[in-house]
């Protein structure tokens, strides 16, 4: 019952990171599909106006700064999603650490316990054929067979803990991989995130410039105007 346990405790903590990691991918994707629909929206409500061979657009400033804001809250959040993942692999890592360091003292308990008793053994082996135990005579023989099931009980004990132990180091293993892994992902995410902004930046400078350049041509055709 106790290694049953041991192995769902196991298998959730393998299992809760790739599920986190999913539905991180899930709320990015909404977040993209969110900003790629805002985006539309954008350029749909400008006007258009063609020039030459090319089109160009008139785009509501206000709307502009609601997409920008947009842009940044979404970067914001993906961002702050992330490091709540990577804090909660670092605690499944100490947790598993702690576990491991838990059983080292167990098996630590188990070898001094083994030590004791294969030294009462070797006391026996040099007393006396019958031997009273708590006044009642026992044959040697069957004092010795006694004590030797007692260690092989004790070396299967630890042969489990060790089995276990193993084990926790191999989940722990797997913990520093995927936190390498996530950090990894973190950086490249950090990194993406900064290019995208500058890109960002760019376009909305351009679009800025266009309007300027709009509106100096709006004054220019109304001043032929009123001349």
């Amino acid at each position: 019952m106790k290694a049953f346990f041991l192995s769902l405790l196991i298998v959730l903590t393998v299992a809760a990171p790739a599920v986190q990691a999913q539905g991180t991918a899930q709320n990015e994707n909404k977040s993209a599909n969110a900003l790629t629909g805002q985006f539309n929206d954008l350029k749909s409500k400008s006007n258009s106006y063609m020039e030459g061979n090319r089109e160009y657009k008139v785009v509501n400033v206000g709307l502009l700064n609601s997409f920008w804001q947009s842009v940044q809250a979404t970067i914001k959040d993906v961002e702050q999603k992330q490091i709540k993942d990577l804090n909660a692999t670092r605690q499944d890592l100490e947790t598993a650490q702690a576990r491991i360091t838990e059983q080292e003292k167990e098996i630590e308990a188990l070898k001094l316990d083994n030590a004791q008793k294969e030294a009462a053994v070797q006391q026996s082996e040099d007393a006396v054929n019958n031997l009273h135990v708590l006044g009642i005579p026992i044959h040697k023989q069957i004092y010795v067979i006694i004590n030797t099931a007692i260690i092989a009980l004790l070396l299967i004990a630890l042969g489990v803990v060790y089995t276990q132990f193993k084990s926790s180091k191999k989940v722990t293993d797997q913990k520093k991989k995927e936190f390498d892994d996530i950090d990894r992902e973190f950086a490249e995410f950090k990194k993406n995130a900064r290019e995208r902004e500058i890109k960002i930046k760019r376009e909305l400078q351009t679009e800025m410039n266009l309007v300027a350049e709009l509106n100096d041509q709006v004054a220019a055709l109304q001043k032929k105007a009123h001349v």
